[in-house]
């Protein structure tokens, strides 16, 4: 028997609507810096990232023997970082201030695929940031929470993440919302997919506060 996919977080029918427009925001590399913290434990665990492709599976290689790392040994470094994600995530440069601006003009939503029982770290870990906007962690496909999202809303709704898969994907659940791309480590940017046509992409919060701000009306 499959076993219903998890989800920590306020339920969307109870997320207060105090703007018209709503910016959905992804948390890891978007918000919360992931793929550099990622590399500082993996030089601790003896290993080292060789971005080769757009995926940590088999780019990630032991220092001393140059063998890639398996899977289980991954997800036990990835479970590492986020358990110790409050000394481990710093905030994204840039994105407390723009999110205060933001803020006036749009309801702000975290919605990320970490693993849900993480929950707690990381709502401490935003809120110490000063970014105390509501989250929701689920296993479950983020097209089919923004659609949810979307269908509660009239305004316009921006999405925005660092995996082209998961802009592809909240495209087909809800082809009228406004994609941007923004990751804030550069180093698999030359292996990137390509973005959904209607996407746009931005390299830092300057760039990306600009774009939404055109997006959702000054």
């Amino acid at each position: 028997m499959t076993s219903k996919p998890e989800t920590a977080g306020p339920p969307v029918d109870s997320l207060p609507q105090r703007n018209n427009a709503l910016l959905v925001l992804d948390v890891d590399e978007v918000v919360l810096e992931f793929i550099t913290p990622f590399c500082r434990l993996l030089d601790e665990h003896g290993a080292r990232l060789h971005p080769e492709s757009f995926r940590l599976t088999g780019n990630v290689r032991s220092i001393a023997t140059g063998a890639a790392l398996s899977g289980p040994r991954l997800d036990a470094i990835t479970q590492q970082l986020y358990d110790e994600q409050q000394t481990r995530q710093p905030p994204v440069a840039g994105v407390e201030e723009a999110l205060g601006r933001l803020s006036q003009m749009a309801d702000i939503l975290f919605l990320t695929a970490m693993t849900p029982s993480h929950y707690d770290r990381r709502r401490r870990l935003l809120d110490d940031a000063g970014l105390a906007f509501p989250m929701i962690a689920t296993e479950r496909s983020k097209g089919a929470v923004v659609a949810e999202l979307c269908a509660r809303r009239n305004g316009p709704v921006v999405f925005v993440d660092d995996l082209p898969p998961n802009l592809a994907v909240v495209h087909r659940s809800a082809p009228q919302v406004r994609l941007l791309h923004l990751m804030a480590n550069e180093v698999f940017r030359p292996h990137l997919p390509a973005l959904p046509a209607s996407a746009a992409s931005a390299r830092d919060w300057g760039d990306a506060e600009a774009i939404i701000r055109a997006w959702i009306g000054d």
